[in-house]
């Protein structure tokens, strides 16, 4: 799909960039290439919602196939700030997950809580095991199992619980500049990108088109926030970064109205994506 490459694409821009004033186009291009859409707007918010998740079903998932939130296993091994947000990405996928099924929406958190298991782990477990680290596919599985099965909102609770502690676990595998203020910035920046892409197909022409990839980056950026909400230093430099990050990511939490969305928005994907802009200036001045 077309849109398969370009957090990796950003990630490297990350990498290299020595100007401040980089420009937002490698982000925004190709938007919408090869993606159709995926339900009417006749059809009721809950088809919306589910609309496309069948989609590959019945197809052997490989590394490097699905949605465009993965990596290349070389690159998630050797390249911290892509790991990380490999993590992030799945967390954002089982928050939103697991809000859906309190909410008691449990066929919408059926589609977020098999697609971590089935796609985005695939593509970590040559990095989990380079870096030497104990994985976390069990837990993963018995919170895809709690969902499932329906086992109840307290069941799905212990096992996310559970399963989140191993992730932050399997994230210390990283070198001590990989968490420095500076580069938890970077990751969010990553984030907020992703976010935007799945905006981007979600809300079209401000009608929803697919509320899946809506509920997505609404769980990127909710990780997006706690992890600016977790940076802890006294160094003045840094906790202003923070308070302008917090700022920057509340001006874009109208985008999401309620776990499940209207049926038009006036929002669009362009304010995440510069969001993510001002964010990664914050970030290069640290």
């Amino acid at each position: 799909m077309g849109k398969r490459n370009k957090l990796w694409k950003s990630i490297s821009v990350i990498g290299l960039a020595g100007a401040a004033g980089m420009s937002l186009s490698a982000c925004t291009e190709e938007e919408n290439e090869g993606e159709a859409a995926v339900a009417p707007i006749e059809t009721s918010v809950d088809a919306v919602a589910l609309a496309g998740e069948g989609e590959g079903e019945g197809e052997v998932i490989s590394a490097g196939e699905g949605e465009g939130e993965g990596a290349a296993a070389t690159e998630l091994t050797s390249d911290d700030l892509a790991y990380l947000t490999h993590l992030s990405l799945i967390k954002g996928h089982l928050y939103v997950g697991a809000e859906l099924y309190k909410a008691g929406h449990i066929e919408h958190a059926k589609t977020h809580m098999k697609h971590p298991e089935s796609e985005l782990y695939a593509d970590l477990v040559p990095a989990i095991e380079a870096r030497g680290t104990a994985g976390f596919a069990k837990e993963l599985t018995a919170v895809s199992d709690a969902v499932n099965e329906e086992k109840g909102v307290e069941a799905v609770q212990t096992a996310l619980d559970t399963l989140l502690a191993a992730i932050d676990t399997n994230a210390m595998a990283v070198s001590e500049t990989s968490a420095t203020p500076a580069e938890k910035l970077k990751l969010v920046v990553q984030l907020l990108r992703t976010a935007a892409d799945e905006y981007a197909i979600a809300v079209v022409d401000g009608k929803m088109e697919n509320a899946h990839e809506y509920q997505d980056a609404f769980g990127f950026t909710t990780i997006a926030t706690d992890l600016v909400e977790g940076i802890e230093s006294d160094e003045s430099a840094v906790t202003d970064a923070k308070a302008a990050t917090l700022a920057i990511l509340a001006d874009v939490k109208p985008h999401w109205p309620g776990l499940i969305p209207p049926e038009t928005l006036k929002t669009e994907a362009g304010a995440l994506y510069g969001a993510a802009a001002q964010i990664e200036l914050l970030a290069l001045g640290l």
